[in-house]
């Protein structure tokens, strides 16, 4: 697949105490959302106003989660990767990593989100709690319980990545 350009981007928030962990979102439910009801990182599409995915991604979080992030947090970024294969058109997402000592305090946005976690990277590695779950019609994903769903898809992918699985 030719590089593409992002249009999005996501915010990968990994606090390191009291155990490392990661800020996962639960989407609100929207029927025009093709993702509505699943987990992500927060994050989303590019608008005029912002100057760089970067600032996507810090505006973003703070209008989903109310996590305040600066460029400074920011560990790394991840390859450009898409999101929504299945999709006729997937979204082209730069995925940001950002590190912070403790667990922020976390202010839901209720029309974007339902509910947030704190994914655990001991447990996301126990091969042993990871499933392949018919998640489209006559499709199986490998996926990750969590609550009362599943990690799966763009998600799931980019937690394997970061944690080397």
């Amino acid at each position: 697949m030719p590089p593409q350009i992002a249009t999005a981007a996501v915010a990968i928030i990994k606090v390191l105490t009291p155990e490392e962990s990661f800020l996962i979102l639960r989407r609100a439910n929207h029927p025009s959302d093709p993702w509505s009801g699943q987990f992500s990182f927060p994050g989303g599409r590019k608008e005029e106003k912002d100057n760089s995915l970067l600032k996507t991604c810090i505006r973003e979080t703070v209008e989903e989660v109310g996590v305040i992030l600066t460029p400074e947090m920011m560990e790394t970024k991840l390859p450009v990767t898409p999101a929504g294969r299945n999709m006729k058109s997937p979204v082209w997402v730069q995925p940001f990593i950002f590190v912070l000592q403790n667990q922020p305090p976390v202010v839901l946005n209720p029309r974007e989100v339902q509910s947030v976690c704190w994914l655990n990277s001991e447990n996301f590695q126990k091969k042993k709690y990871h499933r392949e779950v018919e998640l489209l019609p006559d499709q199986l994903f490998p996926a990750f319980p969590l609550e009362d769903y599943y990690l799966w898809g763009f998600t799931y992918k980019l937690m394997k990545s970061i944690l080397n699985m």
